[in-house]
């Protein structure tokens, strides 16, 4: 036991969301030490969680220097635009994540469509608009269906008409810097592709089919994730190349070249069609909430080494030592869909099984009897594994049945294999 506390990694993680939990949770249960930032109910369960803001960064490096932490990990927009990075960087803390002017290129959707097209990677035909005229005459012959969004966005809308999209567009009162992406919709499969990058060697870390639409058959408007199986089994070896060789390599020199190179989680999010193509829709700074347990369930490498690595300049002799588990994790977001102005406890945690993985939203809370309840909207993802994604599949929904609470709903269709 006295060993086993040597050699804990102290680690901050700055961000309460699922992917944030997921995370947390991960790097918990191989015996590192975690201090995480905005706080929540269910961090606290397994988590030192502080009283400090996201973007309070010289608060949080006082905290760094004094607790000795080993490793920063920034995941929230709100850190990493608050140039942590930099902060952290200059006293010569570790700190694992993209810097506040790499990271524009992510979290800004209309550069993100821009720099697609200059770096000449495939992404649907779009435009974008500062102005409600110039937008009104672009739908008014455009094919439907098609994808509407703002360049701050965290999610996008499907209009199949011109008059239901003008009601839109007429909602977004156009403020300075605010623009409005339009984009024709493809069919076929959404994806992500992840690499972890010290800014020149990248390597491929995890990938997943993901679900974005509300309603089962992709039905209703498209949200940040409603479920996930990784990896993605459509993808293939060939395409993995592709990725890597026309997204990834290219992206990096893009940042090289601008002087910000990035260092952190790369991820793509794209689309994969029947015959083959592959659409990039846009770039993730780190795992999306639906799908971070998946990734991290198949990804077994030892997680602060290779993090660290990327910091101190050791990536490229670590990459030949990387392993992955073999099996196939699948996640489900139970969501409640209905404005409860009553109790509403989470029921049935107690009874899943000790292997499967819970990663809460902030917004699930302790009442008075020190029980989970559920509010509007995302509340939990479920995330199982096995060897096969059929039996990972069939054991995440069994585990679901498990769970209930008002307002319940869950699409019944994840990892089904329509794709």
């Amino acid at each position: 036991m006295w060993y086993n506390q040597l050699m804990k990694n102290k680690i901050l993680i700055i961000g309460n969301g699922a992917k944030e939990y997921a995370l947390a949770k991960k790097l918990y249960e191989t015996n590192n030490e975690i201090f995480i930032t905005p706080s929540s109910d269910s961090l606290k369960e397994f988590a030192h969680c502080l009283d400090i803001r996201e973007d309070n960064i010289q608060e949080l490096l006082d905290f760094a220097l004094e607790q000795d932490i080993d490793l920063t990990i920034p995941i929230s927009e709100t850190s990493i635009n608050s140039d942590i990075v930099s902060l952290f960087s200059k006293n010569n803390l570790a700190v694992f994540a993209p810097s506040k002017d790499s990271v524009k290129l992510i979290f800004d959707k209309a550069l993100a469509k821009k720099i697609l097209y200059k770096l000449r990677i495939p992404t649907p035909k779009f435009g974008i608009f500062e102005k409600q005229n110039m937008a009104y005459d672009y739908i008014k012959n455009l094919s439907t269906p098609f994808v509407l969004k703002t360049n701050d966005s965290k999610s996008a809308a499907i209009f199949t008409s011109y008059q239901t999209a003008k009601k839109t567009i007429d909602l977004n009162s156009f403020e300075k810097g605010k623009k409005i992406i339009i984009e024709d919709y493809i069919y076929g499969t959404p994806f992500s592709f992840y690499t972890i990058t010290d800014g020149y060697k990248a390597l491929p870390i995890g990938s997943s089919i993901t679900y974005k639409h509300s309603l089962e058959g992709d039905g209703g408007q498209l949200t940040s994730g409603m479920g996930a199986c990784a990896p993605n089994y459509k993808l293939s070896i060939d395409q993995v190349y592709y990725l890597m060789d026309n997204v990834i390599y290219p992206t990096l020199d893009y940042f090289e070249i601008e002087g910000n190179p990035y260092l952190g989680i790369l991820g793509v999010n794209g689309i994969l069609t029947d015959d083959g193509r592959i659409f990039i829709l846009g770039w993730h700074s780190f795992m999306q909430d639906c799908d971070a347990a998946a990734v991290l369930e198949v990804l077994g490498e030892d997680l602060p080494k290779l993090f660290k690595s990327c910091i101190i300049g050791s990536f490229s002799d670590e990459i030949d030592s990387i392993c992955f588990n073999k099996q196939y994790s699948s996640s489900l977001v139970l969501t409640c869909k209905n404005k409860i102005n009553t109790e509403n406890s989470i029921q049935g945690l107690d009874n899943l099984e000790s292997d499967t993985v819970l990663s809460f939203y902030p917004t699930v809370r302790k009442n008075k009897y020190l029980e989970y309840e559920a509010d509007y909207g995302p509340a939990l993802v479920l995330t199982a594994s096995a060897a096969t994604t059929s039996r990972a599949v069939n054991k995440m929904y069994d585990e679901a049945t498990s769970i209930d609470f008002k307002g319940l709903y869950y699409r019944k269709d994840i990892c089904s294999f329509k794709y």
